[in-house]
């Protein structure tokens, strides 16, 4: 009601009508106005993507250095536990010790067990560089002359049998082309 007079129903629906069109054009004003002021934005939007683009890339690539060095220092410790490792070292002096300095490694003086524990320990640095934990050129020039040597005498040698230890005389097979792995896979050479 309007001083005293009652608006019909379509005068009600006019003018709400007329509103609803000033607020269309005011929206769509405003929408114009954003979009030339968002088009001025744009170089600036576009320079923050890609210097936002540029951080990830860097710190993927920090992310990946770092992991690097990680496996680096791992493998590093890793080499270092045959010469510091007290149990390693102990079991290496008692072979070396019964076996007359390295020359008879049948006497029965010399330890099998001795002879496990460094078996276990290079097959587990075998198992580790399959599975990617080490960087195994590293473990290569630091190991690859022992490998050779304490598979050659314990393994080869049929002193302690082969079975359980295929990582190890795969990567002794890989550093040492010209000792055939295959065969004993084929089960020509098992002791």
């Amino acid at each position: 009601m309007l001083y005293g007079h009652q608006m019909p129903a379509e005068e009600i629906i006019a003018i709400g009508t007329i509103l609803l069109v000033f607020a269309t054009l005011a929206l769509a004003a405003a929408t114009v106005v954003i979009a030339i002021a968002a088009r001025k934005q744009l170089p600036l939007i576009a320079g923050q993507v890609t210097g936002l683009s540029e951080q990830i890339r860097l710190s993927r690539e920090a992310e990946a250095n770092a992991e690097r060095r990680m496996r680096e220092w791992e493998s590093l410790r890793a080499c270092d536990r045959y010469s510091y490792d007290p149990v390693l070292e102990a079991a290496c002096e008692r072979i070396w010790g019964a076996s007359d300095q390295g020359t008879n490694y049948g006497k029965p003086e010399v330890s099998r067990r001795d002879m496990v524990v460094v078996l276990n320990y290079l097959d587990s640095l075998a198992v580790g560089i399959q599975q990617d934990l080490y960087i195994e050129q590293l473990l290569k020039d630091h190991l690859s002359v022992i490998v050779e040597e304490h598979v050659r005498d314990f393994l080869d040698s049929g002193l302690i049998k082969k079975e359980g230890y295929e990582a190890l005389l795969s990567l002794r097979a890989k550093w040492n082309p010209t000792v055939p792995l295959a065969a004993y896979k084929a089960g020509a050479n098992k002791p």
